[in-house]
This record gives structure tokens, C-alpha cells and sequence, in this order.
């Protein structure tokens, strides 16, 4: 095993949304390993907070259209869905929008509940034309992992229109394996991991938060002893002496000897029971040779031939 000794996970640099770290020494070749299962398990099993559904004053449907506001209600979906949010319990929970014109209405004219943190509060929402138009908005907000479909959320009140979901705080990951040198040795890999983040969470937390879904997986696996594989009984028909009842196919006899009782209308081994040998020589395409084949296979499977 590698002397993991020298091993250290380095912040080369890091902000609120973007973060570059440096891992190892690793094992030669591992360096691809840890960054593609790192890379995936970002961008795919972190979880956060997104708009699932909203309902606005005056809009029926996902088309409408509100008198004095530039965008349509399709538009200003579309920049709902671009809010960061923050959250303290990983429930759901709503907030409201009230706004009068005229000008532009952004995330932070959006009313949150304790513990609710939109991080960008300058994401334009809409804008007003005069002083007679107002725009409400409610927002049903939930807690998830990965992304889901407007369809896929229930709508339990008329008015209410569902919105696409992507509970991911990862924007961009990427990464690169270096050759690092440890003592006289030249063949460990260090990887280079950039994360990019939609700013809801910084990008140190985000790779711990995947190394330990990662590490859960991977322990379950030590700890869990495989079971051994039963296999299943397979019953085959059993005629009335008891005797399996086996299939033409399933006869230990020439393709062409089973062709032939095919043809002659045999299908299972209980067609032969009680069958006249004269009856089996007149079978087209059963000589001698295969007859007495035959009789012997019946014989030994305890089909009595007359």
C-alpha cells in the first residue's frame, strides 16, 4: 500500500464560488479514478433548495401575460429558476413577492422566512411600467438533490404553476492529473479538482460534502458481508407417475430424431405413455437406429412402450 504520510489536500485558491484544490500523492493511475468519482458525485448528489411551484396574481397558466409588466409569465419563470437560495432546515417553505411599479423588481424585493438567504439579490425578476401595475408572486420552495421536471411536482390548488427544479449548488467541476514527485519516486498522480458553485456553498465544503457521500458508500461495502447468490428451483411438469414431464426440446436425442416426433405431433415426454411400438415405426424419417434410440431414451425415463 502507499505511504500515505505526504498525503495532503491543498486550497490552491479559493472564493465563495470558485475553488481550486490540489490532492495527493496518489497512487499511479488513481488520480483518475478519485477525479472522475469526485466530478460525478458533485455534480449529480449534492443536495440544495429550489423553486417548485409558484402562483401569480392575475396568471392562470404558464402563458399569461400581465398588463403593465414586460416579461410574460413563462420570462419571468425563467429568472425565478436562476435564484440561489440558502436555508437553515432542509424542509420546504414559502415566500412572497409584492411589488409596485414602475422599474425593475429583483430577488430581494422577494420576502424570505428566518433563516432564508436569497445570496443573489440582484437577479432582475421583472419590470413594471407605471405605478398602477403591481406583481404578486408566492413561491413554494423544496428541499431535493438533482434536478426535476415541472411535471413531476403535484399541484394541490388551482392558480398554481409548477416549475422546473434544480437543487444542485454545483455550476462547473473539472479536473486534471499532474506526475508528483515523492522522495527519490516519480510515479504518484496529484489531481487538480476546480469546483465552481452557485455561491450557496463554498466550494471546500462542497468537495468534503462528496467525499463523505463517497466514504459512506465505500464503507458499506467493507462492512456488509455478501450473501450468497441462491439459486432458484426451477419445477418442471411432473406427469402422473411422477415422472418429469419433460419438453421434446428437452430430449437427449438427435435434432433430427426430435424433428421427426415433432412433426409426427409429440410434444412432451407423457405423448409417449403407453404408446404402441408400431405406431413409432410408422413415424416418417425414424429408422431402425433411431427408433431403438428412442425406446431406450422412454425407458430410462420410465415411459412404459407397448
Amino acid at each position: 500500500m502507499t505511504d500515505f504520510t505526504h498525503f495532503t489536500v491543498v486550497k490552491e485558491k479559493e472564493s465563495p464560488t470558485k475553488g481550486v484544490f490540489s490532492i495527493g500523492p496518489l497512487f499511479q493511475g488513481f488520480g483518475y479514478t478519485l477525479g472522475t468519482s469526485l466530478r460525478r458525485t458533485l455534480l449529480s448528489s449534492l443536495s440544495g433548495w429550489a423553486v417548485t411551484q409558484i402562483k401569480v396574481t392575475g396568471a392562470k397558466h404558464l402563458f399569461a401575460s400581465l398588463k403593465g409588466v414586460k416579461e410574460d409569465v413563462l420570462g419571468i419563470i425563467l429568472n425565478i429558476k436562476q435564484l440561489h437560495l440558502q436555508a437553515k432546515k432542509k424542509g420546504s417553505f414559502t415566500m412572497s413577492l409584492d411589488k409596485k411599479g414602475p422599474g425593475l423588481v429583483t430577488a430581494k424585493d422577494i420576502q424570505t422566512p428566518a433563516g432564508v438567504v436569497i445570496v443573489n439579490k440582484d437577479l432582475p425578476i421583472a419590470h413594471l411600467a407605471n405605478k398602477q401595475t403591481e406583481l404578486k408572486i408566492k413561491f413554494t420552495v423544496d428541499y431535493g438533490v438533482g434536478y426535476s421536471l415541472a411535471k413531476e411536482h403535484k399541484l394541490d390548488k388551482m392558480g398554481l404553476i409548477a416549475v422546473d427544479a434544480l437543487y444542485s449548488p454545483i455550476v462547473r467541476v473539472g479536473y486534471r492529473v499532474e506526475s508528483m514527485r515523492v522522495g527519490r519516486k516519480t510515479n504518484f498522480d496529484k489531481l487538480l479538482l476546480e469546483i465552481e458553485t452557485d455561491g450557496t456553498i463554498m466550494p471546500s465544503d462542497a468537495i468534503k460534502k462528496a467525499a463523505a457521500i463517497l466514504t459512506d458508500v465505500f464503507v458499506k461495502i467493507r462492512d456488509t458481508k455478501p450473501k450468497k447468490k441462491v439459486a432458484k428451483k426451477t419445477t418442471k411438469p411432473v406427469a402422473e407417475n411422477g415422472t418429469p414431464n419433460l419438453l421434446i426440446d428437452e430430449f437427449d436425442l438427435p435434432l433430427r430424431l426430435v424433428n421427426a416426433l415433432k412433426k409426427a405431433g409429440y410434444r412432451k415426454l407423457s405423448d409417449f405413455q403407453g404408446v404402441e411400438e408400431k405406431r413409432l415405426k410408422e413415424i416418417k424419417n425414424v429408422g431402425e437406429k433411431s427408433l431403438r434410440e428412442l425406446i431406450k431414451f422412454l425407458k430410462k425415463q420410465e415411459v412404459e412402450v407397448k
